[in-house]
């Protein structure tokens, strides 16, 4: 499968129109005073992080038939502090909601994610030390 967008900047700071491979648009970066009119590059990274993380969390719960009704994910990502500015610690931190979730099943979903599954995790952590932590709130 190859992945297509559309990257074009107008002129204003570092703010940048873009369009992804299935036609969502959306803009990215800083203007010229340095307000955000985007999500950030690294920003963007740490949300496929999370969403593809999240994709696959899903699967593996759904085939372990735990009663997950809704997973928040947050992603914490240090960079370096020379060029180039890569990720070099990043945390991800999993909340799940539901009835009677196995912490050992959410465990082994998540070493499976990290060992296998996640492309977008297994990009970052070319660069960067990742590690998740979970918690279960039973609703």
């Amino acid at each position: 499968m190859t992945h297509t967008s559309s990257i074009t900047w107008n002129g204003n700071g570092y703010a940048f129109d873009a369009v992804t491979g299935a036609g969502i648009s959306l803009q990215i970066g800083v203007d010229e005073s340095g307000a955000a009119v985007g999500a950030r590059a690294k920003e963007l990274v740490c949300l496929g992080l999370g969403a593809c993380s999240g994709s696959n969390l899903i699967t593996l719960m759904k085939k372990m038939r735990q009663q997950v009704e809704r997973i928040e994910i947050e992603v914490e990502a240090e960079q370096a502090e020379t060029d180039p500015l890569v990720f070099t610690h990043v945390l991800t931190k999993y909340r799940l909601y539901g009835k009677e979730i196995d912490p050992a099943k959410v465990k082994k979903a998540l070493d499976h994610i990290e060992e296998k599954y996640c492309g977008v995790l297994h990009m970052v952590n070319k660069t960067a030390k990742t590690e998740y932590a979970f918690e279960i709130v039973e609703v």
